[in-house]
């Protein structure tokens, strides 16, 4: 069965990523070696045999059709399978992302969209209304590997799809990660125990917090550089809570609250 990492883009999902993969292989000095222990979905090798590449060529909205039945073919090694996602949670043409055959959970990250306005913009190299326009696009679609989509429409669509999964989600906020950690992290463990047996120690939590700080990811980044960073600046940049405060406009923020409200209301970001 898949369980997810799941989240809209530059909300938290690859430190998460980092903390678990460095607790449950061990802990290296190279805190990004065993990153990639947890894929990315949708990736093109998921869907070799299953689907032509002519007809993603043709119409490439075709792949979300195929989302189940490579996750089956995933599970064909009966283990438990983690992977990374920014695709949201539901149906694309009629098609679901993911089903309770084939996913047994997920944990999701969720992070102020105002924050992820300024995170996103350094990490594209685009304007923070560009940023920001990407966040209200009902219909935003992100091509992996040229026709490989992944789903990722308007933050809210976003978030209501993973918040009424059919699959038990665990919903985690950015911002308490970072002002709890080890609470936090404890509780993605004690939520993932559910579905694997894992090992739970507050000193090996600690110390996997401390390698996976962002400060220590940003020096490692400085260092050896890491593959997902895109143009000159670093993907662990800040991993700051109230940054938007001094980067958005006026009209930018209120464009954000008004569009938002209602789920920035509910998760006690208004």
């Amino acid at each position: 069965m898949i369980f997810w990492i799941s989240s809209y883009p530059k909300s938290g999902n690859t430190w998460v990523r980092a903390f678990l993969t460095n607790y449950l292989t061990g802990n290296p000095e190279n805190v990004f070696e065993k990153i990639e222990n947890i894929k990315t979905f949708p990736n093109k090798k998921h869907f070799k045999d299953i689907v032509d590449e002519e007809i993603l060529k043709k119409d490439y909205m075709e792949l979300f059709k195929y989302f189940i039945l490579a996750q089956k073919k995933i599970n064909e090694d009966n283990k438990l399978n983690i992977f990374k996602t920014h695709n949201f949670g539901g149906a694309i043409r009629g098609s679901e992302f993911t089903d309770k055959n084939n996913s047994c959970g997920s944990v999701y990250i969720v992070r102020d969209p105002r924050s992820i306005a300024v995170s996103y913009a350094y990490h594209a190299n685009i304007s923070f209304k560009e940023s920001v326009e990407l966040l209200l696009d009902q219909y935003r679609i992100s091509l992996n590997q040229q026709f490989y989509p992944e789903a990722r429409l308007s933050w809210n669509i976003h978030v209501y799809s993973w918040f009424h999964s059919s699959i038990p989600t665990l919903l985690i906020k950015y911002e308490d990660l970072l002002e709890n950690p080890l609470k936090y992290f404890k509780s993605i463990l004690v939520f993932l125990n559910k579905f694997t047996k894992i090992e739970i120690s507050d000193p090996k939590i600690k110390k996997t917090i401390d390698l996976c700080s962002f400060k220590n990811l940003s020096k490692l980044e400085d260092k050896i550089g890491f593959h997902e960073k895109r143009g000159k600046v670093n993907f662990f940049r800040k991993g700051e809570i109230n940054e938007w405060k001094q980067k958005l406009s006026p009209d930018l923020i209120k464009l954000i609250e008004n569009s938002f409200s209602k789920e920035m209301k509910e998760l006690g970001y208004l």
